[in-house]
């Protein structure tokens, strides 16, 4: 009863504060699973309806304190230290008192152990609440089924790049992928037949008219070993959207692939002249497409625990003359430098930055090719270390980021890892825009788990 009092008094503040934040450490790779308990009931029930059905409420979530230390290098000189406590957590209420109806919210919980300054030179507030998911289930004579609220949507099969997750608030983060992405407030309707699914997304997200709500149909399908999707998305005033996706695996090997079309683009696109910015493509046709594998093994002695990835992605939305939107990067640069400074040219930089409204999406993911891969040595040599190396590469600008964890003996729930990472590219491309460094890095986490 307890648990289940803060519980509801945390979704209380999340209403009242409305804001959000997420910390990310170097070694955290894996979500989280919900285990349910289930207790016998007295009263004559079905077996398949008591599988279904929980004793009151389920609360439960997970924990994370981290101290992370780096020391970033250009060259052979030190450029810069940085140290940082990182707290946090979420936590998940699942309720089915009905085996036709299911309750479930889930709220992620930040705390800013190194204070912040707000613009009126006041501590702001440290915590910050953010709501994941709120959403309940229910159906229509075990035939139709329906989930309604805010909630989590994985459309695509990619791992470290997903285009056809064309209805997801959030995008991946090649670094680190398995973090659950944000979704949007629907209502998805589900219908079984056979081995095929038929899903409709009703998307109301930031919809204030009718004729602004977002419709999304998708299918899925199975022939032989392989899994095949199709889906469509469709929003007034936003570029129309098809969708395919395939998912198989030979072994110990999975393998997968999603295809996206879209007639005309959301963003804002640079030209050979930087005053044109942005200039919209309504009516030009782009194609997005993705292929990639994972594969693991074990050997029976415990000596070589691997797990390899891989991916391509062509991004038909990036710029094939890398010249234009690497000029227009400069640009802006410079004229974010000079509206920051005593510059006799400082109101004429913010002017310009004014009339360009420029949109931080628009200078991202601006390359047509990227390569992404990991490998991953778990108890390496069958000891109690292990090790990953990770690379995420636009091939289009030639920039990218490596990085290397090692994780160290966990003692007592103390688990601590080293690495080092470094940058490649020049500034105005879009790994290499810090210049070209090297930082290495320690994080320790204490405590942290499930519950």
């Amino acid at each position: 009863m307890r648990k289940t009092t803060i519980f509801l008094s945390v979704l209380v503040l999340l209403f009242a504060l409305n804001s959000t934040v997420w910390a990310m450490d170097f070694d955290d790779l894996f979500g989280d699973d919900l285990f349910v308990e289930l207790e016998e009931e007295e009263k004559t029930i079905a077996p398949e309806e008591a599988l279904l059905v929980q004793d009151g409420w389920d609360v439960g979530g997970n924990y994370r304190l981290a101290v992370n230390a780096s020391r970033r290098f250009m060259g052979s000189s030190k450029v810069g230290d940085m140290f940082g406590t990182s707290l946090g957590g979420q936590v998940y209420l699942d309720a089915r008192p009905d085996p036709n109806f299911r309750v479930f919210g889930k709220v992620g919980l930040n705390y800013a152990v190194s204070k912040t300054i707000g613009e009126d030179g006041t501590n702001k507030d440290p915590l910050k609440l953010r709501l994941e998911e709120l959403f309940s289930d229910f159906n229509y004579d075990n035939k139709v089924f329906f989930r309604g609220g805010k909630q989590n949507v994985k459309w695509g099969v990619g791992y470290f790049y997903s285009p056809a997750d064309v209805i997801s608030i959030g995008r991946i983060d090649p670094m680190d992928p398995d973090l659950d992405l944000e979704g949007p407030v629907a209502l998805k309707v589900h219908y079984p037949k056979g081995s095929t699914n038929y899903y409709l997304y009703t998307i109301l997200d930031g919809v204030d008219a009718l004729d602004k709500v977002a419709l999304a149909p998708k299918m899925e399908f199975v022939i032989g070993g392989t899994e095949v999707g199709l889906g469509a998305f469709y929003q007034k005033d936003k570029a129309p959207r098809a969708m395919a996706t395939v998912s198989s695996s030979l072994g110990n090997l999975a393998v997968f692939g999603e295809a996206v079309v879209s007639k005309g683009s959301d963003k804002g696109f640079v030209t050979g002249t930087t005053m044109d910015y942005p200039v919209y493509k309504r009516d030009q046709l782009f194609f997005h497409a993705t292929a990639g594998a994972r594969y693991s093994h074990k050997d029976p002695d415990g000596l070589f625990n691997l797990t390899l990835a891989g991916q391509y992605y062509f991004n038909g939305e990036g710029y094939q003359n890398q010249e234009d939107i690497q000029s227009f990067k400069e640009y802006y640069a410079t004229l974010l430098m000079m509206a920051q400074t005593d510059d006799p040219m400082k109101k004429i930089a913010q002017e310009a930055l004014a009339k360009l409204n420029v949109n931080a999406s628009d200078l991202t993911s601006t390359g047509r090719h990227y390569l992404a891969a990991m490998v991953g040595w778990s108890n390496l040599l069958n000891t109690k270390l292990s090790l990953s190396t990770f690379v995420n590469a636009n091939l289009s600008d030639k920039s990218g980021i490596v990085q290397t964890t090692l994780s160290l003996p966990s003692l007592s729930k103390i688990s601590p890892s080293v690495g080092v990472a470094f940058n490649y590219g020049d500034p105005t491309t879009e790994f290499g825009s810090l210049e070209r460094s090297t930082t290495v890095f320690a994080a320790i986490t204490f405590g942290s788990g499930s519950f």
